[in-house]
């Protein structure tokens, strides 16, 4: 049995859109799925598609010479219309071709996808890494699906669903990533500088009730962790194997247990894993002792979804942490050594021109001296907000786009000025826009030359 699994580019068409950010992302989730497939004895290939390597056509020309039996193709909200489009391209290619759609979009609205998109065989709900090799064999046995658990499928034009399935409570049995199955290299995401860079995920699940976030409804709200001993064996093997010298924990909460963080900490010293590395947590999980420890193990990086500089939103959306603790920590943080991200949302419910407006005196005030990354609102399969879409907007005015733009270019603008190493980058001011239909253009101004 043969299976190719497929990262769809995150971007809509053939054109990269202007600040698309190219950054290579390790596909963990395939990562994972593939691995555990390997130790199953069945043969997988992963294709990002991601970072702008493959055309349709050479994807097409890939699949007919691995000759996959299976063709699994992950995906979130952004990127489904793509995961559609190359459905449709491998079963053009090869109808015999099974399709497996999974990721938390498909899982939230599988029968959806298999009522709408033909192409489309299976759905693969929730976690993926036992439900996959039952799937291979099954389909290489001729056994019913019906018989595994946590898919829903097609047949005679109905759409059945399976009961759904345990998820997996010892996270050291899944294998590390396969990172070697990667196209079209390793090397690819690690780059070529002094700096070495990979992500590792130790945890899952999220106990927080945010409303737009589909974290806890796709992993649960039970809060699963892998041993220190684990993290710190993968952290030595892409070490010994990659030569990787930063590591960036990609979990969502990887302070909610203060102890485990502390040991793994501790690991990481006693092993002599000389990493720089970075995570993401919430404001109310850190403390000043706990930065100290991190920070001497190598934490230089912490990433902080703020969401929101208005109470009154934080509370809307269930965030759970008040915007001057978040203020505090981000400080504490910086001054400490540790650089800070800070993620706003514009377009929340109870959001309003004044509110985002506090996000740009937010960062006046805290000066994170990471990234600013003010995200438009998207509504999620699978959260409250979508559930509840018209309860949480309908007293809620639109904000219009224009204002919404105008704060994401201030806040990019504010952050250079805040990060800015030199005084050139001050000399040069930010173009005049003005809003046409919604959408925004350059208006063309003649400027003189900075002296």
């Amino acid at each position: 049995m043969r299976v190719l699994l497929i990262n769809p580019p995150g971007w809509v068409g053939d054109r990269i859109p202007l600040g698309y950010d190219l950054v290579p992302s390790v596909p963990l989730g395939l990562g994972y799925l593939a691995s555990t497939m390997e130790s199953e004895g069945i043969t997988a290939k992963i294709v990002d598609m991601d970072w702008g390597g493959f055309s349709k056509e050479e994807l097409v020309d890939m699949i007919s010479k691995f000759d996959p039996d299976i063709i699994g193709i992950t995906s979130f909200t952004s990127n489904y219309a793509n995961a559609v489009d190359i459905a449709k391209a491998a079963k053009s290619h090869n109808p015999n071709i099974k399709i497996v759609f999974g990721g938390v979009h498909a899982t939230f609205i599988h029968r959806d996808v298999l009522h709408m998109i033909p192409e489309a065989d299976i759905v693969v709900r929730y976690e993926g890494e036992r439900a996959i090799c039952e799937i291979c064999d099954a389909l290489d046995r001729g056994r019913k699906l019906e018989n595994v658990k946590g898919i829903s499928f097609r047949h005679d034009n109905r759409v059945f669903s399976t009961p759904l399935r345990h998820r997996i409570e010892d996270l050291d049995s899944i294998p590390f990533p396969a990172f070697h199955l990667l196209e079209p290299s390793i090397e690819h995401y690690i780059g070529k500088g002094k700096e070495k860079g990979f992500p590792i995920i130790t945890t899952r699940g999220c106990p927080f009730n945010c409303i737009f976030c589909s974290t806890a409804a796709l992993h649960g709200r039970k809060y699963r962790t892998r041993s220190a001993n684990n993290v710190l064996d993968e952290m030595e093997f892409v070490r010994d194997k990659y030569k990787i010298n930063v590591i960036s924990f990609a979990d969502d909460n990887f302070t909610m247990k203060r102890n485990r963080v502390i040991e793994l900490c501790r690991g990481i010293k006693e092993r002599n894993l000389d990493f720089e590395w970075g995570c993401s947590a919430r404001v109310d999980l850190l403390s000043k002792d706990l930065l100290e420890v991190m920070n001497s193990s190598g934490c230089k990086n912490i990433f902080f979804g703020i969401e929101s500089a208005s109470q009154r939103v934080l509370d809307t959306v269930k965030k759970g942490f008040s915007i001057e603790k978040a203020k505090e920590m981000v400080k504490l943080t910086e001054k400490m050594g540790i650089k800070t991200h800070c993620s706003f949302i514009l377009g929340l419910p109870n959001e309003t021109v004044e509110s985002i407006d506090e996000m740009i005196r937010f960062v006046e005030e805290t000066m994170p001296s990471g990234r600013v990354l003010p995200n438009v609102l998207e509504i999620l399969p699978g959260t409250e907000l979508w559930d509840k879409e018209s309860e949480y907007f309908g007293n809620t005015p639109s904000i219009p786009a224009a204002d919404i733009i105008r704060v994401q270019l201030e806040l990019f603008y504010k952050f250079f000025e805040i990060s800015a190493k030199g005084r050139e980058l001050l000399t040069i001011e930010p173009p005049d826009i003005e809003i046409i239909g919604g959408s925004t253009a350059f208006a063309e101004q003649e400027r003189q030359e900075p002296s």
